[in-house]
C-alpha cells in the first residue's frame, strides 16, 4: 500500500493527526495534517470515532493520495479488523505519483485493479485476474497467475507475461517497452505486440518470435532453438543458446551469434538483399561465406575475448576484432578491417582494403596482402602473398616486411626494420633506422638507407646500393655491414649516385677512383679497402683531406677489384 508521512506501524500511528473531512454510510475520508496524505474509503456503514479513527462498516474500495513527505511503500500484514473485513476483500487501488512498489497480493486476492500515478512503479498482481495500470514513469507490471490486463502508459515499461490469456496494451510513442515471456505461447509462436520494442523469451523453451513494424530487439531462450523474425525496422536478434534461426527482414539489423549451431545446423542467418546494412556480432569464429543466406550481410563484429576469426563475403565488408588474437579476412570487395587489442592478422586482396588499428597497445599485428599495401598506424608487419608484382611499404614502427616470389619493392621507412625480398628481382629500401635487409633469391637491389644497416644479398647477382646520407659510423663497429658479398654470384657495390668530389658540387656527380689497398693521397674521390680482423673495410675520401668520409664493412676477407663496384 501507499504509506503515510508518519512512520508508525499501527493504524493509530498512521492516522494520528488526521482530520475527518467527510463521513457517511458510504464514503469515509481522512486527511492527515498539512495535506500530507488523504484516504478515501468506499463501502457501507462507514464511520469514525471522535479521534477520527475508522470504526464499523464494510470497505469495498480504497484510494490513497500522498501530497508530500516521504511516504512508505508497503506495510505487511495490515488488516482493518475494526471493519470486520480484511484488506483481502478490496477490489481496487488507485495510487498517486510517488509509488515505488505495490504488492497487490499482500493487500488483496482475487480479481484486482491497481492504478498507479507518475512515478517509476512496480505493480505486482500475484493471484487472480488482475488489471494493472500506470499513468507515467518507467514501470514494471507483473500480473502474476491468472488472466491479467496490463497498461503501462507513458515511459519505458516492462511487462511480465506468465499466462497465455494475459493482455498487454501500449500506445504509440509512449516509450521503449519490453515484454518478458515466461510461458510458452500457443503453437510456440508469438508476435511482438503493437507498440512494443523488446521481446524476451524467458520460458526456457525455444519458440518462434516475430517482430512488428518498429525497430525490435528479440531475445531467444537460453535453452532450445528459437526462430526470430525481425520484420521491419532496425532490429537486434539474439537467439541465445542452441542452434537458432535469425531472419532480419528490412532495415539495418544486428544478429548475435554465440553457438556453432547457428551456422552449422541451420545455416539460415539471413538479411534481405538491398534492405539496409546488416551486422553479425559473434563470440565464435564466423564466416559470411558459410551460407547463401549471408550473402547480403555487410558487417561482422567479433565480441567476447576468445581468439576467433572473421571472414567477409563479396560485399564491401566492415570486420571488427575483439580483444583476442583475431584473423580478419575481408575476402572480395573493398573492406575495412578494424583490430582491437591482441595480435591480429589481416588478409588483404583488394586495393581498396583498409586496415585500422586505433591503439599502440593493440598487440603485434600482421597484414598478409596479395596486392600492394602500405601499413597504417600501429600495424607492425607486412607479408606480400600471391603472384602479383607488388609494393610493400612500412610506417614509423619497427616493421617486418617480406615479399613474395615476384619483383617487389619493399620500403621500411622509419624504425628499425627487417626486410626480406624472397624470390624475384626485388628493390629493398630500409630508409631511416638500424635495418636488417635480406634480398633472398633473385638479382636484388638493396639499399639500407640512413642508419647502421646489416645487408644480406642472398642468392643471385645483388647490388648493394649506397646514396649520399646512407652511411652510418666511421668505426668498424658502427659502419654499414654487408654479410655475404660474393663476386662469383655477380654482386656489386653501387656508389655511382654519390658525388665523389664534393668541391665540384653535387651537380657534377664525379665518379670514384679505386686505388686498391693504397693509402689516400689527398685527392678527392679516392676509394680504397683494407683487411682487418678477418673482415674487409671499404673507405672513401670525397673532400680530398686524406681522411675517410664513409666506411662499409664486408664480412670475410675479400681481395676487391674495381669491377666489384659501380663507381
Amino acid at each position: 500500500m501507499r504509506g503515510f508521512a508518519n512512520t508508525g506501524t499501527t493504524w493509530n500511528d498512521l492516522i494520528t493527526g488526521g482530520t475527518l473531512v467527510g463521513a457517511n454510510s458510504s464514503v469515509f475520508t481522512v486527511e492527515t495534517a498539512g495535506d500530507v496524505s488523504r484516504e478515501y474509503f468506499w463501502g457501507s456503514g462507514l464511520g469514525a470515532t471522535s479521534q477520527n479513527m475508522p470504526t464499523a462498516g464494510t470497505i469495498t474500495s480504497w484510494e490513497h493520495e500522498v501530497y508530500g513527505g516521504e511516504p512508505g511503500v508497503f506495510i505487511p500484514g495490515w488488516e482493518i479488523t475494526e471493519f470486520s473485513v480484511s484488506a483481502a476483500t478490496f477490489s481496487s487501488l488507485i495510487l498517486n505519483d510517488n509509488l515505488d512498489t505495490l504488492f497487490a497480493d499482500y493487500i488483496m486476492t482475487g480479481d484486482d485493479s491497481v492504478l498507479s500515478g507518475y512515478g517509476n512503479d512496480v505493480l505486482l498482481g500475484y493471484g487472480g485476474n488482475d488489471m494493472l495500470q500506470s499513468a507515467e514513469g518507467n514501470d514494471i507490471l507483473d500480473g502474476g497467475t491468472g488472466d491479467d490486463l496490463m497498461y503501462g502508459g507513458f515511459g519505458d515499461d516492462t511487462y511480465f507475461v506468465d499466462s497465455v490469456e494475459d493482455d498487454v496494451v501500449e500506445y504509440a510513442d509512449q516509450g521503449i517497452d519490453t515484454l518478458i515471456l515466461t510461458v510458452v505461447p500457443p503453437g510456440g509462436f508469438i508476435r511482438t505486440p503493437d507498440h512494443f520494442e523488446i521481446l524476451r523469451n524467458n520460458s526456457g523453451v525455444g519458440i518462434a518470435m516475430l517482430g512488428n513494424e518498429l525497430s525490435n530487439s528479440l531475445f531467444g531462450s537460453n535453452s532450445g532453438s528459437d526462430i526470430l523474425f525481425g520484420e521491419e525496422g532496425n532490429d537486434v536478434l539474439s537467439g541465445g543458446s542452441g542452434p537458432d534461426v535469425l531472419h532480419g527482414g528490412a532495415g539495418d539489423d544486428v544478429f548475435f551469434v554465440d553457438d556453432a549451431g547457428d551456422i552449422v545446423d541451420d545455416k539460415m542467418l539471413s538479411g534481405d538483399v538491398g534492405s539496409g546494412t546488416d551486422e553479425v556480432r559473434s563470440s565464435i569464429a564466423f564466416s559470411l561465406l558459410s551460407s547463401d543466406g549471408l550473402a547480403d550481410i555487410e558487417n561482422l563484429r567479433l565480441i567476447g575475448t576468445a581468439s576467433v576469426d572473421a571472414t567477409g563475403n563479396r560485399l564491401n565488408n566492415e570486420l571488427t576484432g575483439n580483444s583476442g588474437d583475431n584473423i580478419l579476412n575481408g575476402s572480395a570487395g573493398a573492406d575495412i578491417m578494424r583490430g582491437n587489442s591482441g595480435n591480429d592478422i589481416y588478409y588483404v586482396d583488394n586495393g581498396g582494403d583498409r586496415v585500422i588499428e586505433s591503439s599502440a597497445a593493440g598487440g603485434t599485428d600482421t597484414v598478409r596482402s596479395s596486392t600492394s599495401f602500405e601499413l597504417g598506424d600501429h600495424v607492425e608487419n607486412l607479408q606480400l602473398t600471391g603472384s602479383a608484382v607488388s609494393v610493400g611499404t612500412g610506417n614509423g614502427l619497427a616493421n617486418r616486411i617480406s615479399g613474395n616470389n615476384q619483383a617487389n619493392i619493399l620500403s621500411g621507412l622509419e624504425g628499425d626494420d627487417v626486410l626480406t625480398g624472397n624470390g624475384g628481382t626485388d628493390l629493398l629500401y630500409g630508409a631511416a633506422g638500424i635495418d636488417q635487409i635480406d634480398g633472398g633469391s633473385g638479382d636484388d637491389f638493396l639499399d639500407g638507407g640512413a642508419g647502421r644497416d646489416l645487408i644480406t644479398g642472398g642468392a643471385g647477382a645483388d647490388s648493394f646500393v649506397f646514396n649520399a646520407g646512407d652511411f652510418a659510423g666511421l668505426s668498424t663497429g658502427t659502419c654499414d655491414r654487408i654479410l655475404d658479398f660474393a663476386r662469383a654470384e655477380g654482386d656489386q657495390i653501387r656508389l655511382n649516385s654519390i658525388d665523389a668530389n664534393s668541391a665540384n658540387g653535387a651537380a657534377s656527380n664525379d665518379a670514384f677512383t679505386f686505388i686498391g689497398t693504397g693509402g689516400f693521397t689527398g685527392v678527392a674521390g679516392q676509394l680504397r679497402y683494407q683487411q682487418a680482423g678477418g673482415n674487409t673495410y671499404i673507405t672513401g675520401d670525397v673532400d680530398g683531406d686524406g681522411i675517410a668520409d664513409f666506411m662499409i664493412r664486408l664480412d670475410g676477407m675479400h681481395a676487391l677489384v674495381a669491377g666489384d663496384f659501380v663507381l
